[in-house]
C-alpha cells in the first residue's frame, strides 16, 4: 500500500483533507507605486529586458503602428505608444487603473482566444509579450498575428522555454518542471495559469507553418553570455523575433 510520510494510506479524501489545511497565499490586490513613464522606457530598452528587441526596432525605425496582445501594464504601454505613431493595445481586462494613456494609444476589450478583431495587414510591428502561453491554441494565436502584421513587418513574441537547462533538471528530480513564479501552488495558479508549454525549436516550426520567418532570438535576464552561447538551453525566457515576408 502507498503511504504518505507519517504513515497513512494515500487515498483522495485525505488527500483533499491534507490540501484544504495547507495555508494559502491570501491574492490582496494592491497597487504597487508606478514608475514613470521615462524610467520605464529607460527600463525597457536595458540589454536583458524582454522589451529591449521591440524598443530597439521602433527607436531605429520611428513613425511606425504597431499593436500589442495583451495589456500588462499602462506605463510601459505609454513608454511604447512615445516610439511608434499610433499603438494599439487589446486585452480582454481593462489594466488603466486610472492611468491616461498618451492620446496615439487605443485600449480595446477583447477575447484574445477569439480571432482579433483588427483587419489583416493593420500593423508594422505586433507585440505578444508572456500572453500566448496563457491562450487555448498557439496555432490560432500565430495564424492571426500573421494575419494583422503587414508585409515586411516584424512580430515580437515572448515565451518561457521548457527546454531550459532549469527545466530539465526540475524534470530529472521527478518535479513539476515551473515556467512561472515559484509561489504559484500556494496562489492556486497551475504554473502561473500557462496553458502551453515551448521549445526553441517547436516556436520556430510554429511560425513557419503560418509563414512566418525567425530573425533572432534575445536572451532575458542576466548572464547574458552564458545564454547566447545557447539561447534553447540556457534560457529560460526568450524573446522572439519574426518578420512577416513581403509578397
Amino acid at each position: 500500500m502507498l503511504t504518505w510520510d507519517d504513515g497513512g494510506p494515500i487515498d483522495e479524501e485525505r488527500s483533499r483533507a491534507l490540501l484544504r489545511a495547507e495555508p494559502r497565499i491570501e491574492r490582496k490586490r494592491t497597487i504597487a507605486p508606478q514608475p514613470s513613464v521615462a524610467a520605464m522606457a529607460t527600463s525597457m530598452r536595458a540589454v536583458g529586458h524582454r522589451y529591449f528587441p521591440v524598443m530597439e526596432y521602433l527607436d531605429s525605425h520611428p513613425g511606425l503602428e504597431a499593436v500589442e496582445l495583451g495589456f500588462g501594464n499602462p506605463v510601459a504601454a505609454a513608454a511604447i505608444a512615445q516610439a511608434c505613431s499610433t499603438f494599439e493595445v487589446i486585452d480582454v481586462a481593462d489594466r488603466r487603473d486610472g492611468f491616461e494613456l498618451p492620446q496615439n494609444v487605443n485600449f480595446t476589450k477583447a477575447d484574445l482566444n477569439e480571432d482579433f478583431p483588427l483587419p489583416d495587414n493593420a500593423f508594422d510591428a505586433v507585440i505578444a509579450m508572456m500572453v500566448i502561453e496563457h491562450l487555448f491554441d498557439p496555432f490560432h494565436s500565430f495564424q492571426e498575428v500573421f494575419r494583422i502584421t503587414r508585409p515586411g513587418g516584424r512580430i515580437f513574441i515572448n515565451l518561457p522555454n521548457i527546454g531550459s537547462i532549469r527545466c530539465r533538471l526540475q524534470l530529472l528530480r521527478g518535479q513539476l518542471p515551473i515556467t512561472s513564479s515559484i509561489d504559484w501552488f500556494e496562489k492556486r495558479e497551475w504554473d502561473g495559469n500557462h496553458l502551453h508549454y515551448f521549445t526553441v525549436s517547436e516556436v520556430t516550426r510554429l511560425a513557419e507553418l503560418v509563414g512566418l520567418r525567425l530573425e533572432k532570438v534575445f536572451a532575458v535576464g542576466n548572464a547574458l553570455a552564458l545564454k547566447r552561447l545557447r539561447p534553447s538551453l540556457f534560457c529560460h525566457e526568450i524573446s522572439y523575433v519574426f518578420s512577416k515576408p513581403l509578397q
